[in-house]
């Protein structure tokens, strides 16, 4: 296998977006490449297209599966992978060339487990810009952990992980959020991992994503999981540790908070069950998160409105609308 890359694409019902991701991993200048397209059950052509697009290069393979979700897809690529490294696409989004030779580059030149570049959020494909020179940065050991904290790592797409860092770890199906427990399992065995802050990942920002619109019960995973990390460190005895997953713990409430008062809350959410359960998790924890440095002012300035003038800040959402 030596080189060989396998990126992983889950297709769900985005038919309008499918050719233009996988085109982009077929420009990719890595020369080392197997692109698995992984059809979720989707309802619409996705299917067929997967199937058209395999025929035109030999480079991708096809998985048809029921209807698991995203993680369930993911998983089901990383069972077929061939590669000794791999990536995750998602199939509405895009990427740059050098994605694949960029994060491979990183980990081989400083041997590291992992390697993340940044991504971008867009809603035009008129986009483009021209990255700064920065330099990676290199984590060793405990510092590996702290990392996965600091830059507040969520998506696994702008990843490469090898193979054999992953081993029997998946994504956890039937819930949302999963990079977050998926990225911080990797991260607690890792021994090394390289940054680069550069975006060569384009987040395409599709109305339909199960990521935007109002607050619905699959957020709360996500405010869970980060719990579940910070009472991890709280079994410990490193207090930045526990200090650093304390503050994405709050974050997490507060984020949920300004969701459902500017955005709206879906059928399955009370309102007043979710504000005073937000509002209980976030209680508890604000002195820290206020305190933080690394939390904008503008942040601090929306977790005062949403928790302590929350009808104006309806209002507001309703006249941002």
């Amino acid at each position: 296998m030596g080189d060989l890359v396998s990126i992983v694409v889950p297709v769900y019902k985005t038919e309008r977006y499918l050719r233009r991701c996988v085109d982009s991993i077929r420009r990719q200048d890595h020369p080392e490449l197997e692109i698995i397209l992984v059809d979720d059950g989707s309802p619409d052509n996705s299917g067929a297209l997967c199937e058209e697009l395999s025929r035109e290069d030999g480079r991708i393979r096809v998985i048809h599966k029921t209807n698991g979700g995203l993680s369930s897809a993911r998983n089901a690529g990383i069972e077929a992978a061939r590669g000794d490294y791999i990536c995750f696409v998602d199939s509405d989004d895009y990427v740059e060339t050098d994605y694949v030779s960029t994060l491979f580059r990183l980990i081989c030149e400083h041997d590291a487990d992992l390697a993340k570049i940044n991504y971008i959020e867009i809603s035009s494909d008129d986009y483009s810009e021209k990255p700064a020179k920065v330099p990676e940065r290199i984590y060793l050991g405990r510092d590996v952990e702290k990392a996965y904290l600091e830059l507040r790592v969520d998506s696994a797409c702008v990843f490469m992980y090898r193979k054999s860092l992953i081993g029997s770890t998946r994504f956890p199906e039937g819930k949302t959020s999963e990079d977050i427990p998926f990225n911080f399992a990797l991260f607690q065995r890792a021994g090394r991992f390289v940054y680069l802050p550069q975006n060569k990942y384009y987040y395409w920002h599709n109305p339909d994503s199960i990521s935007n619109g109002p607050l619905n019960k699959n957020y709360f995973n996500y405010l869970y999981f980060r719990r579940d990390i910070y009472e991890h460190y709280l079994e410990g005895t490193d207090d930045e540790l526990i200090r650093l997953s304390e503050v994405l713990y709050a974050r997490a409430a507060m984020g949920m908070m300004a969701r459902m008062a500017l955005y709206g809350i879906a059928a399955d959410v009370k309102e007043d069950e979710a504000k005073k359960l937000l509002s209980a998790e976030f209680a508890g924890h604000a002195r820290v998160f206020y305190r933080d440095k690394g939390t904008a002012v503008s942040r601090k300035i929306l977790a005062i409105l949403v928790f302590h003038f929350y009808p104006a800040a309806k209002w507001i959402g309703r006249f941002l609308k």
